[in-house]
């Protein structure tokens, strides 16, 4: 039974409506920000009911100065591994001036957490994820500036900072005169290998001489740079090692030489690693595994001193058997926070999770005393967050049951099993604990007090406690309701249709595996074979519907067009975790034919400008001046993208149009990519007066109007693809050429066996074309188009390199909108092509407008629109008046809203119950934000907001 129009319209507005909402909701219930302990930590917080003063229970400091520096997704391998550039390093290693570790860094694998792991020691919210995007956010940097950290203990205890890096640190600790000095490095521009780091390191030599600071931050960005433009095997990455390696032994020996810094640590660390790609955000191979070295002569000195004959490590070296990455013992970040605490002889921060390593330990105290003294104030610092996270009086119970336990039985078996598992386990770990205080020795064994900090920081740093499954719950229900209103605005659900059978199973399909994180990691692959195998069957259809033997062949061969495409498209870039890195067109072809990906790109352009004249333009601009017009749009875009990609990426272009780099480099690429966007903005706005004008007064401007050789929703495609392509990266633009060869054969299959040469059906603006053929086809080519360009469900693969095109001053705002038209550009593009196979083209050729020279400038205007009436006339009298039925566009938004709704749901459900899974970090939680983008960026924003708009713009005009 068909349901009325407006039933339809409110039930997929209500479902439109209720779809954020439930992102919403279930968002703050599965990434809840923990709960932070305020203030500073002091020593008078660990105290205990001992009677010996807190002093006594503190070793010695061993160190009055760290510097601390970050080189940007320095992965292990890169320190210790055999093809290493880091020569003296190694040899530090070797002697025992430095001790290595391998540092395990939580996904997600982005600069802003992970800072925050560096210097609080808590494990940072998945959450911080997007304030890693935003800049300009208060909350980010407040946030932190406002936590217990390392820096902040320094500050509190009379010390200095300075810093030189990464202007993140200055935008999480943004208070006026927490730094003495600090000169930050802006990482808009991948692409800078060189001045990047070079505006840290021509600070050092300086610094060193100075005696007026306790912690210097360096935070160097080239390595990492490198990684995404040319990945880990690039030719400028050894180089970059050996540039970092020379830093490490300007410092060692300032350290040897200056009695100021005799007691000075050196820290080497990397915030996180890179995958084979070079990328990094999730957890694949390579991006969780930094390296971690502390550097000081006293380590090697205590030795001597100690009469210890420990030659160090040996390095370079394999990683552990059965990993890529693993070398030497594996630590957390977080420790690093306690470590540097203990070393320095300040309170541990209060909301790290981190446990003193060891090692150093065993190095720098030659006493078992002093080792337990260190681990016992980690404890008492942990048993603080133990307490709050599971309640002091709760706790406190579990605890007192396990002495009394303890008693009467005294066996290992109290407190273990039950109910609260986790806090019965901590309790009896924690009491053992106690229990050494209460014997001989105010401080427990040093292995009693590890077992309790190993056991906590394992428990406390996962994230299943911290779940509002209430929240969650409500989140699924709303995306039921959203859903089913979805499925009911809809026009019928019988008979169905061929194209309504496949939609349905393709949706179920996917929302079924998206509960197998194998799939979620390599999703790409369901869409790579579902396109072909509805293409087969959706050209089968077109040539069974044809009614000439001609037109049978034109549908078969474009079938094969579509497919063809298609294969190659795929092959374009490798995505996924499992073939990352693995030679395609884009890193394996192009590098090596750097001219032949120009011709392309060229070629691109120089297409889509033809169709700006010969169809934006079309009827709205005299012949020559509609030409000249379009060349003036390309120019700029072609200039700013060349330039552009020499910086970003200069292999691809070498030494191609050198002349006009030179000419053109005394514009910024910000100014040159203002210029594009501004003659877009103009174009357009000029295009949509023009058009709307023109059709004003005429039987165009009714809805459901008599069909035009061009609508104002194909003048502005043309118009929103060149804005598209300046928005990808340089080797993706041929892409466009596929794009544009695609959508004309799906236009011929979804128009085959509609009486396209009958005069009225080509005078009519609504196409009668199958709905659910238009909404199974976009939806196929817009998600198969996301994975060609290098999309995937892991963080890593945002292309963040064309998110700052023209961009001066940081806003959010901006930033956004560059981001998703960067990565969505072909689903993007899918959409507006979508909404022009809507309508149809007019029956008779149209006559070319001859202007007249030296006429009225605006005379040809006013014969074009005397010959629209006339047209519109000759319609209405030959019975063109027959439209498709209406709400077309409606039935096509109520499918894609299904669709959106059912996967959204799917993954909810998925991440519900996944909730405790070993992958709902790594894989889960990225596909949820994924599925957030897909859903509000491009079903409401891209489909809804712009496809509505650009629909009811074609149909007027």
């Amino acid at each position: 039974m068909a349901r009325s129009w407006t039933f339809r319209l409110v039930s997929l507005t209500l479902a439109n409506v209720l779809l954020p909402l439930a992102v919403l909701v279930f968002a703050i219930g599965f990434f809840p920000y923990k709960p932070l302990l305020p203030g500073l930590a002091t020593f008078q917080d660990d105290e205990t009911s001992s009677s010996d003063s807190q002093g006594g229970l503190r070793p010695e400091p061993v160190f009055d100065r760290v510097i601390f520096m970050v080189v940007d997704a320095l992965r292990s391998d890169f320190v210790y591994g055999y093809h290493s550039g880091f020569g003296f390093t190694q040899s530090l290693v070797r002697t025992g001036a430095a001790l290595p570790f391998t540092a395990h860094a939580s996904p997600p694998t982005v600069t802003m957490p992970r800072i925050k792991a560096l210097t609080t020691g808590s494990v940072p919210s998945f959450a911080d994820l997007i304030s890693n995007l935003d800049e300009s956010s208060p909350s980010s940097g407040a946030a932190l500036a406002a936590q217990d950290s390392w820096l902040a203990q320094i500050k509190a205890q009379g010390g200095k900072l300075v810093f030189y890096g990464d202007d993140t640190w200055l935008r999480l600790f943004p208070s006026a005169g927490f730094f003495e000095r600090a000169e930050g490095t802006a990482s808009f521009l991948v692409s800078d290998f060189t001045e990047v780091d070079h505006n840290v390191t021509r600070h050092l030599p300086s610094e060193l001489q100075r005696h007026d600071w306790n912690a210097m931050i360096l935070h160097y960005l080239g390595l990492d740079h490198i990684g995404h433009k040319t990945g880990p095997q690039g030719p400028q990455m050894l180089p970059k090692q050996t540039e970092m390696d020379g830093v490490v032994q300007q410092i060692y020996e300032a350290m040897e030489r200056e009695s100021h810094l005799k007691n000075c640590l050196l820290v080497l660390a990397g915030d996180h690693g890179m995958n084979a790609g070079g990328n990094h955000g999730g957890s694949g191979p390579g991006e969780t595994e930094p390296a971690l070295v502390f550097v000081s002569p006293k380590l090697r000195s205590e030795d001597e001193r100690l009469g210890m004959a420990r030659q160090g490590n040996e390095c370079p070296t394999s990683p552990k058997e059965g990993t890529e990455f693993h070398y030497y013992r594996k630590v957390e970040q977080s420790d690093i926070v306690p470590t540097l605490a203990g070393l320095m002889g300040f309170p541990i921060p209060r909301n790290s999770l981190g446990v003193f390593i060891r090692e150093l330990a065993e190095v720098l105290w030659d006493d078992s005393q002093s080792q337990a003294q260190i681990m016992w104030q980690n404890a008492r610092q942990v048993l603080g967050i133990v307490e709050a996270a599971f309640g002091g009086e709760g706790f406190g119970r579990e605890v007192r049951r396990w002495r009394e336990c303890w008693a009467a039985v005294g066996g290992d078996e109290c407190g273990v099993g039950g109910e609260g598992g986790e806090v019965r386990a901590l309790a009896r770990l924690w009491g053992r604990v106690e229990e050494g205080v209460d014997g001989t020795t105010a401080v427990p064994d040093a292995q009693l007090s590890l077992a309790f900090l190993e056991t906590s920081q394992e428990i406390l740093s996962g994230a299943a406690s911290s779940y509002d499954v209430p929240r969650l719950l409500q989140g699924i229900l709303i995306s039921v309701a959203a859903f089913v209103l979805a499925v009911l605005s809809s026009p019928s659900l019988w008979p169905p249709s061929t194209a309504g059978v496949v939609f349905t199973a393709t949706s179920l399909l996917y929302a079924i595996m998206v509960f197998a994180s194998s799939y979620v990691e390599e999703e790409q692959h369901f869409w790579y074979w579902v396109l072909p195998a509805w293409m087969t069957l959706f050209t089968i259809k077109s040539v069974i519907r044809s009614p000439q033997r001609k037109q049978k062949l034109r549908s078969f061969f474009a079938g094969v067009v579509v497919v063809a495409v298609h294969r190659l498209a795929i092959r374009w870039n490798q995505t996924g975790q499992k073939h990352t890195g693995e030679p395609d067109v884009v890193h394996g072809f192009f590098p090596e034919h750097h001219v032949d990906l120009w011709l392309l790109i060229l070629a691109t352009y120089g297409y889509n400008c033809w169709m700006l004249a010969g169809r934006t333009f079309l009827d709205l601009l005299p012949g020559g001046l509609a030409a000249m017009t379009a060349v003036v749009l390309t120019v700029p875009a072609v200039v700013f993208k060349l330039n552009f990609t020499h910086a970003d990426a200069p292999e691809l272009v070498r030494d191609l149009a050198f002349r006009i780099r030179m000419w053109s480099s005394s514009y910024s690429l910000v100014s040159q990519a203002q210029v594009t966007f501004a003659l877009l903005a103009v174009a357009t706005v000029t295009v949509v007066a023009l058009a709307v004008g023109l059709a004003r007064g005429t039987e165009l401007a009714r809805k459901d109007g008599p069909a035009v050789n061009v609508t104002l929703a194909e003048r502005l495609h043309y118009l929103l693809t060149l804005l598209l392509i300046t928005q990808s990266r340089a080797a993706n633009i041929p892409l466009f050429l596929g794009l544009a060869l695609q959508a004309r054969a799906v236009r011929y299959l979804l128009h085959s066996g509609t009486s396209m040469d009958g005069p009225n059906e080509q005078r009519r603006r609504n196409a009668m074309v199958s709905i659910p053929e238009l909404a199974m086809t976009t939806l196929l080519l817009s998600h198969t188009y996301f994975f060609c360009a290098g999309g995937s469900n892991s963080i890593s693969s945002v292309d963040l390199s064309n998110a700052y095109n023209g961009v001066g001053d940081y806003s959010v705002v901006a930033v956004g909108i560059l981001l998703f038209t960067s990565n969505w550009n072909g689903p993007i593009w899918w959409c507006s092509a979508a909404v022009l196979m809507t309508f149809s083209k007019p029956a008779v050729p149209e006559r070319e407008v001859v202007h007249k020279a030296g006429g009225e400038s605006r005379s040809w205007i006013k014969e074009e629109r005397a010959k629209l009436r006339q047209d519109a006339l000759a319609v209405r009298s030959s019975g063109g008046s027959q439209q498709q039925p209406s709400g077309s566009w409606l039935w096509y938004v109520s499918l894609m809203t299904a669709f959106i709704a059912s996967g959204m749901l799917a993954v909810m459900i998925a991440c519900t119950l996944l909730r405790t899974h070993l992958f709902i970090w790594t894989v889960f939680s990225p596909k949820y934000l994924y599925a957030m983008a897909w859903c509000v960026g491009w079903h409401l924003l891209v489909n809804i907001g712009f496809g509505s708009a650009l629909r009811q713009l074609g149909s007027r005009a």
